[in-house]
């Protein structure tokens, strides 16, 4: 019988060997954390040390959490998962399960909880064959109340062979910070999506090898390890039937449903899905969206959520959780849904004209377009919210950007593009050949760009760093037109031009009279992270140049782009510079001055609308407190001086604020605001 229980356990041990070691081979793109922790493990010092592991829900910590358990083993060192959802929360259960866990025999009862926590002591201090040991807490913020007293009573007595793993949604906050002993003695880790890299690594270890399987697996997933998991499993399932992700809407129900369990709030929920339609939020265009306010304690509920992150405009939802919510609400509440992208739509059409004015204005075009944008470009540029930055070309750059040209040369490849129109269900499949994918740098030349204007050439880097694309945009003025005339991509466009129109076009050479696009080029315009950077590169200059041209590939997938960005074709100019034989035509948007209003009325008009317009209607929304009772005694009839007499302001300022009211409702005299307002009046 001895042996085989003997034989019985050993069959056990290589189950569970067989089992870890699967496991560890699909661990992918921790690299990082793993080495991370193993220096922690080598310094041997671990008396009140903490490292806090945390992320959304489904990012991959307890999967995380296995491999530290099996070079914890390795390393001889007993490591104990406690999952705060398997015992109840308080400290006498805590203890308990503690103990159950060191196989602690306790043979004497006792509710004393100092006893208990002498007993744990000493279980971790006579643990046998040891070479210390590893405390993980896992699902940690479910703690609650508990918490307190694990940091107060129980680390403060833990022995010097414990290190500590906290684990769980959030970074631990509030005392863990404010004391400066606590602080000093926690490493964060946070664990984020899987970059494509490692999703690819991913995919190739479970038998998925085509490049088009691989980013239609990438661009779904958006590398949330759960997600990327599940969409595996039910494609696996299926026998390697053809990639219908269509089919695939109960693997983010999965991830929502998971992600949802920190809303036990309805008002919470309500935020959350207004929150994810928008691209990027803060609590003001929250409001805006909801058409109410949203308190201040409610924001920062929702900006506490483990799936909503800060970035540079304010916060935005996980990827996954955005699309899901989005596909659910459009669905479950059209009306609702509609409503709420077109409060945003009005936002950012007052932004821009105001910004404008200030003559500042790029990140808010980026925005607008989220809203008013048609399918396509939507599809195109904002599926993938990953970080770029952009950097000039400089000495210390310099050969990193020529061996990117070296290696975009050397390794050109085709790029296949697959859109499909939700709206209309209609497919689109754009392909751009090897040799297509190397006109973006055709006639790019760095030190000829260089000495022309320092701050023509532009490299785009990704999250990790890499360069991932450069950007040629040269402004126009007096110093450049002679090489915008006689320079390929540029000459047939602007040595066409009228005499009148290139002498609006010679203005100071510190001053700028718009742009001309030669290139936005990236690797692989398949790869979603990739276009998004280049193609919001150019997003961002639409309106802030005044005048754009830009001289695209002839391939009808930049052809779409540009013409879905509201630019026009030039009826003047065309050229052959990319073969030598094919007719290019040049795309352009002119908003300089009233034209500005035109470009916004044509591309609110193409999207259906024009009528949704502010027109001062919903204008007034906009108009300060001060303002509004100056219409109020407008509306009576007063003048201006007797208004500042009310008002026991200036007739200066009233004239002030006058200004901006005509600014704001987009008219001109106070004869259009009797109109304005008569029409509001008889639509209440």
């Amino acid at each position: 019988m001895a042996k085989e229980a003997d034989s019985a356990s050993d069959a056990g041990e290589r189950f569970v060997h067989e089992i870890d070691q699967i496991e560890r081979h699909y661990l992918v793109g921790r690299q990082k954390e793993v080495q991370f922790f193993r220096e922690q493990l080598s310094e041997k010092r671990h008396r009140g040390r903490i490292l806090n592991v945390y992320g959304t829900g489904g990012v991959g910590k307890s999967y995380l959490l296995d491999e530290f358990r099996r070079i914890a083993h390795q390393d001889r060192m007993r490591f104990l998962l406690l999952d705060s959802r398997d015992f109840p929360h308080n400290p006498h259960d805590f203890c308990l399960h503690l103990l159950r866990l060191l196989r602690y025999s306790l043979d004497e009862r006792t509710d004393n909880l100092n006893r208990l926590l002498e007993l744990c002591q000493e279980a971790i201090m006579h643990e046998p064959e040891s070479d210390g040991v590893i405390l993980a807490l896992d699902t940690f913020e479910e703690l609650g109340e508990l918490e307190y007293w694990f940091r107060e009573e129980f680390l403060t007595q833990l022995h010097s062979k414990v290190f500590v793993i906290i684990s769980g949604r959030y970074p631990i906050q509030g005392a863990w910070l404010s004391s400066p002993a606590w602080r000093r003695l926690i490493s964060h880790m946070p664990i984020g999506d899987l970059d494509y890299f490692s999703v690819k690594e991913y995919l190739g270890r479970s038998g998925f090898e085509t490049e088009d399987d691989i980013h239609r697996i990438w661009s779904k997933s958006k590398g949330h390890p759960l997600t990327l998991s599940l969409l595996v499993s039910t494609t696996l399932s299926q026998a390697m039937q053809p990639m219908a992700f269509e089919e695939h809407h109960s693997v983010f129900a999965q991830v929502v449903h998971a992600w949802l369990k920190e809303l036990p709030d309805p008002q919470l929920r309500e935020l959350v899905e207004a929150a994810a339609l928008l691209r990027h939020f803060n609590q003001e265009l929250l409001s805006c969206a909801m058409n109410s306010p949203v308190p201040t304690e409610h924001f920062l509920k929702l900006v506490g959520l483990s799936f909503v992150r800060r970035v540079d405009r304010g916060w935005l939802l996980h990827d996954l959780m955005r699309d899901a919510i989005t596909h659910e609400l459009q669905l479950r509440a059209p009306d609702q849904y509609g409503k709420i992208r077109k409060r945003c739509v009005l936002y950012y059409y007052d932004l821009i004209k105001e910004s404008v004015h200030k003559k500042s204005v790029a990140w808010e075009t980026a925005e607008w377009f989220y809203y008013i944008g048609d399918p396509a470009i939507l599809a195109f540029f904002y599926q993938n919210s990953g970080t770029h930055r952009w950097e000039p070309l400089n000495s210390t750059n310099w050969s990193e950007a020529e061996r990117y040209i070296d290696n975009r040369r050397s390794s050109a490849k085709e790029a296949r593009i697959t859109y499909t129109n939700p709206e209309t269900s209609e497919r689109h499949d754009y392909v751009i050949s090897a040799e297509e994918n190397l006109y973006t740098l055709k006639h790019i030349h760095l030190q000829e760009l260089y000495e022309l204007d320092a701050s023509i050439v532009k490299l785009i880097r990704n999250g990790r760093g890499e360069l991932s694309g450069l950007s040629v945009i040269i402004p126009i003025n007096v110093h450049t037109l002679d090489y915008l005339r006689t320079h390929p991509l540029s000459s047939a466009y602007f040595a066409g031009l009228p005499e009148q129109r290139l002498k609006e076009l010679k203005v100071p050479r510190e001053s700028k009279a718009g742009y001309f696009v030669k290139t936005i080029d990236i690797p692989d315009f398949a790869d979603q992270s990739m276009r998004a950077a280049a193609g919001l590169t150019f997003i961002t200059h639409i309106i802030s140049a005044g005048f754009l041209v830009a001289a695209p590939p002839p391939n009808p997938f930049f052809g779409e782009i540009h013409k879905g960005l509201g630019c026009e074709v030039a009826k003047h100019a065309l050229h052959y510079d990319y073969d030598g034989i094919t007719p290019t035509p040049y795309y352009v948007i002119d908003t300089r001055g009233t034209k500005l209003q035109s470009y916004l009325n044509k591309m609110l008009a193409s999207f259906g609308m024009l009528d949704e317009r502010r027109d001062g209607q919903e204008g007034l929304a906009t108009l300060s407190s001060r303002e509004k009772e100056v219409v109020e005694l407008i509306m009576k009839g007063h003048t201006n001086m007797e208004i500042a007499a009310k008002l026991f302001l200036s007739e200066m300022t009233v004239k002030k604020h006058l200004t901006n009211i005509f600014r704001k409702l987009d008219i001109k005299n106070r004869n259009q605001l009797t109109i304005l307002m008569g029409k509001r009046q008889s639509t209440l």
